[in-house]
């Protein structure tokens, strides 16, 4: 986490301190005017691109269908057939490491060779 996240999250909980501070305003003018005050602040403190998730209506997904695997047949398999040959060769490169990890700590290192002129 770093500083400016914290100063954004010190700052929404002020906000919602100013807010429930005065929840239980009897005069509806004045609690109008807080409101409307907060809403301004939330307006102007309020990032220029927000964040959305890629589902939510705004996003770069919403309201989109997704292709069925039926209808794609070549492409669907060809793509699981990849993902299994990817899954193998990682599992390979993994064994290796394995391997070459367990060396590493079962053998003594070999003495370095002495080169003399």
């Amino acid at each position: 986490m770093n500083i400016f996240s914290l100063e954004v999250r010190y700052q929404k909980v002020i906000m919602r301190a100013r807010f429930d501070a005065n929840k239980e305003e009897k005069d509806i003018r004045k609690a109008q005017l807080l409101l409307a005050d907060g809403c301004r602040q939330l307006w102007e403190k309020r990032h220029f691109k927000p964040f959305r998730f890629a589902l939510d209506p705004g996003g770069s997904s919403y309201d989109r269908e997704r292709e069925s695997p039926d209808v794609f047949p070549y492409y669907f398999n060809k793509r699981e057939q990849r993902k299994k040959e990817l899954l193998a060769h990682w599992s390979k490169i993994e064994k290796a490491w394995d391997d070459e990890l367990a060396s590493i700590q079962t053998e003594l290192p070999k003495p370095k060779a002495t080169v003399q002129k």
